[in-house]
């Protein structure tokens, strides 16, 4: 199967065809695929082997993987699919070792030059024990030893997500061989550990956050789940607010969020697309002197076109004028081709950073204009890099690509650009004279940045867990006869640097909120004059999450920086040199290194050389040339991790790529039929414009439909009518009276949640207790044999999961039918205050001193009342206690569990759903409790409404 894609870097040009092909199995297995590139050398030359090539099992596994970039990869499974070994192209192995349930146990690695295999993991998992069991880790992953240390799993939360882990470093990381025997494997570990917990909402969000230093991590949302405020009570016990505010429009975008340090941001989408139109940043009722106020303008496939940044001034530099306003432009492949900006008069490209400029320094020919051209191969490989300032010396950075690979260097170090690879495709020299080394997993394990024949190489290294994430960063460099040693422990939410020759040891606690990312410098020792100890430092990113501001509690302005495509610093500027070693995090919000990588979580990336130091962990999932960043687009697309590019315009394109295939064949029909091609033309495009909008439609109103059936006040209207149903049942098998029945929904509600099927139980003692039982509903059986045995109270209840509640003791006379027939009712919120006794006849009306109720809605200020004299003679069966739990609801403030709306019909009606109302069965619509609005906050109860 081929697809042709038309390439044409101006309008004008002729456009060449780029056509990709992959081969298929007759099974339908992908078998081979070629890019633009290696399918038009292949024509002439059929000994030109694919991009990447697979050979499958019988199963459909994938044994064997050729990749021109990645090397060969081959595997072997077991009966259940599970991996047992696999070799790459180095000659390296992996080994896995599964227990009994096929859970992994042991992972071995051998390279090439090793004499045997090292044990690099092992996974311990919890047995069934009443101590593991009060921790939920009853068959779980309980003990982590892995190349970097060992991670213990101390407690997980109900749903399965960890609540506890406390990680150890080994004595020696990376050179590891992990014993069957755990005393020896104790005795291979550091003595300091590192432990964190979490609490979790009813929806699974992060609640609260305790780091290894004690800090408390403290997040509260809205009624949506959406986050409101964030804010850090240190181990100090000073509270530090972080996020103080935060609005979201109709689309679940932010609008605007007030930061703890007083500043303002306000973001404006477009509306029918949803896409970022302006960026403002300012100081708490300072409008009029904007931090930043970025505009973005867009083609109409959604490139960014522009950028301009109104909060910086215009200056003038060699009788130029600069402006902070960036311009793009792209070919038809949407691969930047054209950049211009500003950047630091005195830079010279290349890794460094440019100088930093201070605040306040004479602004004469600080800043220039920049133009920058870029030109790629048919296989999206970056060729060359024009740079062209508006003053000075420009100059071309070219790259020579492999003949057989995507595998590019820069021009100037090699004309041998695939030996600079190993077998893997990893690069081997960063730059002269710094080599690189690989682990078995094609990670950067470490750089040797100052090579010496008779001393120590200054270098840094790096250890991972077994997830693929950075845990421990050490940098070590020789000075005369001392070695300075560097170090960064990588925690959740924390970092701890350790500066060993400097004596500086401090703790960086780290909270994202989405737009900004806050950091806490927290002081052990060797605190600088300048900086205060609990410093937070507000990073204010931009769309593609690159720290361009960062400001102090005040809103005071720290740093600033501005940055090339592709990533490259083009200015920056500080209050102080001080402040400038305490910024680690900069292009896409990404640490850069002392080597000038960026580390993005599962590779490193060059951004003076625009691409990739290994190929993608995940093959293809962004294209066929594994090196190539975000699809040649870095103004529109941004990697999050390293595999992939995210954005908004593939499902664009893909649907308008729809329009000229039906003008194509429009244009063919119409010339056989009738010999007027541009006639069949102009039908098939419009047939496809029909089709297009009908489609788009289609899709508006499926999704509409699926965001309904998502959303938070349907759920809540869909749990409210299965709980009524269950409330009313138990409320009649058991005689219940109506308070009873509303602490058993508002028991409910204590304990549901969302992502979790709960059942209701009750069960009534020998004594005459009524207990209640709420749980998984997938213990529900077993839950049933224990009230069988009469015995469901108890340690193994808690076990199951399920919480109880004693809704009548033995000793209180309670009369249910006198309860039930009140007119008139209080729905307290622990339901304290008894129902009304006084039996109310048929026909007959409550006296005027009960005909009043009040409905609490969180506190007595906003009370309101309702007279419920129009339904006194239903309190007596089973509408009375529909009734009573929705007035229950509106008590509690569940609102959306009742659908309580003004009603359209007349402006002073109310309505709120009667879940569980007789007749209602599997009704479409719920019998309706209708409220007449008397004034300020009284209503009187005007009947019960049938919809259909």
């Amino acid at each position: 199967m081929r697809s042709v894609a038309y390439h044409r870097l101006r309008s004008g040009d002729t456009p060449k065809a780029r056509i990709t092909r992959n081969v298929w199995s007759a099974s339908g297995y992908l078998l081979e695929q070629w890019d633009p590139r290696f399918y038009a050398l292949q024509l002439g030359d059929p000994s030109v082997l694919p991009n990447i090539s697979h050979r499958y099992s019988l199963s459909g596994l994938a044994l064997s993987t050729d990749s021109i970039d990645a090397g060969r990869s081959v595997a072997l499974f077991g009966s259940g699919g599970q991996p047992i070994q696999r070799w790459d192209g180095r000659g390296a192995r992996t080994r896995h070792e599964y227990d009994s349930l096929l859970r992994p146990i042991a992972l071995f690695e051998q390279a090439s030059n090793d004499q045997q295999e090292r044990c690099v993991e092992r996974l311990t998992y919890g047995a069934v024990t009443s101590e593991l069991a009060e921790n939920n880790c009853c068959g779980r992953l309980t003990r982590h030893d892995d190349t970097a240390g060992c991670v213990n799993y101390d407690h997980y939360a109900l749903m399965g997500s960890i609540s506890g882990e406390s990680r150890r470093f080994a004595l020696v990381p990376g050179e590891i061989n992990w014993s069957v025997v755990q005393s020896l494997r104790e005795s291979a570990l550091r003595s300091e550990r590192f432990s964190s917990s979490w609490q979790y909402t009813a929806l699974g969000a992060v609640r609260e956050q305790i780091d290894a230093k004690g800090n408390r991590h403290l997040s509260q949302y809205g009624p949506e789940g959406e986050l409101t405020q964030v804010s850090l009570l240190l181990n100090s016990g000073k509270r530090k607010v972080v996020l103080d505010h935060r609005i979201y429009n109709a689309m679940g975008l932010v609008i605007k969020e007030r930061a703890g340090n007083g500043m303002i941001t306000e973001v404006s989408y477009n509306e029918a697309d949803g896409s970022l139109q302006r960026l403002a940043s300012y100081r708490s009722e300072r409008r009029e002197h904007a931090l930043q106020d970025l505009t973005y303008g867009y083609d109409r496939v959604g490139n960014v076109c522009s950028i301009n940044d109104a909060a910086q001034p215009t200056t003038w530099t060699s009788n130029a004028k600069v402006n902070a306003i960036s311009l793009y432009e792209y070919d038809t492949l949407y691969q930047l081709i054209h950049a211009t900006g500003r950047e630091n008069a005195q830079h010279n490209g290349g890794p460094a950073l440019p100088g930093w400029v201070m605040f306040g320094a004479p602004q004469s020919n600080l800043w220039r204009n920049y133009t920058r051209q870029y030109q790629y191969d048919a296989g999206g490989n970056l060729l060359q890099m024009r740079h062209v300032p508006s003053s000075g010396q420009g100059y071309t950075q070219r790259m020579h690509v492999a003949l057989n690979s995507n595998r590019s260097i820069l021009y100037a170090k090699s004309p041998f650009a695939d030996s600079s690879f190993d077998r893997c495709g990893n690069q081997q020299m960063l730059a002269q004279s710094q080599s690189m080394e690989w682990n078995v997993r094609n990670q950067l394990t470490r750089v040797n940045q100052v090579l010496r024949d008779d001393a120590e190489d200054d270098m840094e290294t790096y250890t991972y867990d077994a997830g693929g994430m950075r845990v421990l960063k050490c940098r070590s460099s020789k000075a005369m006869s001392l070695t300075h040693t560097r170090e960064v422990i990588y925690l959740p939410g924390l970092e701890l640097r350790r500066d060993h020759a400097l004596g500086q040891w401090f703790t960086v606690v780290s909270v994202d909120t989405g737009r900004a990312t806050v950091k806490a410098l927290l002081w052990e020792k060797g605190r600088p004059r300048a900086v205060d100890d609990e410093q937070l430092r507000f990073c204010l990113s931009d769309p593609l999450g690159s720290c361009s501001l960062e400001l102090d509690e005040q809103a005071a302005l720290l740093s600033q920086e501005g940055y090339y495509p592709y990533g490259a610093t083009a200015w920056c500027a500080a209050k102080n040199s001080i402040e400038v070693t305490f910024k680690t995090f900069r292009y896409s919000g990404k640490e850069r290194d002392a080597t000038g990588l960026y580390y993005y979580g599962l590779r490193y990336y060059a951004p003076w050389l625009q691409r990739w130091i290994s190929p993608d962990p995940g093959y293809d999932i962004n294209g066929l040339n594994l090196y190539r960043m975000v699809n040649n687009n870095p103004m529109t697309l941004r990697d999050m991790d390293g595999r992939q590019g995210v954005g908004m315009t593939q499902r664009v394109l893909l649907e308008l790529a729809f329009i000229p295939i039906l003008a194509g064949l429009g244009a063919g029909l119409g010339w056989a039929v009738a010999g007027e091609p541009a006639i069949g033309a102009s039908l098939g495009a419009l047939l496809g414009v029909s089709i297009l909008a009908l489609l788009l439609h289609e899709g508006y109103q499926r999704e509409s439909r699926r965001a309904l059936l998502n959303s938070p006040d349907h759920r809540q209207r869909t749990v409210a009518k299965w709980l009524s149903e269950c409330a009313v049942y138990i409320a009649e098998s058991r005689g219940l009276t109506h308070e009873e029945t509303n602490r058993l929904v508002n028991f409910f509600y204590q304990q549901q949640h969302d992502d979790e099927k709960l059942s209701i139980q009750s069960h009534t003692t020998a004594e005459g207790k009524i207990y209640a039982f709420i749980g998984p509903a997938t213990s529900q059986e077993r839950l049933n044999q224990l009230i069988e045995l009469d015995r469901p109270m108890g340690k193994e209840l808690r076990q199951l999961g399920y919480s109880h509640i004693l809704l009548r003791e033995p000793a209180r006379e309670v009369v249910a039918q006198s309860s039930a027939t009140s007119g008139l009712s209080r729905f307290d919120v622990q339901g304290s205050t008894p129902l009304a006794k006084r039996k109310v006849v048929k026909g007959e009306s409550a006296p005027a001193s009960t005909r009043k109720q009040a409905l609490a809605t969180g506190s007595s200020t906003s009370a309101f009342s309702v007279d419920t004299s129009e339904v006194a003679h239903l309190m007596s069966g089973r509408e009375g206690r529909s009734i009573a739990i929705t007035l229950g609801h509106l008590n509690e403030g569940r609102m959306a569990a009742v659908h309580w709306h003004k009603h359209r019909d007349d402006g002073d009606l109310w309505s709120a759903d009667l879940h569980g109302f007789p007749g209602a069965g599997k009704r479409r619509s719920a019998y309706r409790l209708m409220f007449e609005h008397l004034g300020a906050r009284t209503y009187r109860v005007a009947g019960i409404r049938d919809p259909h």
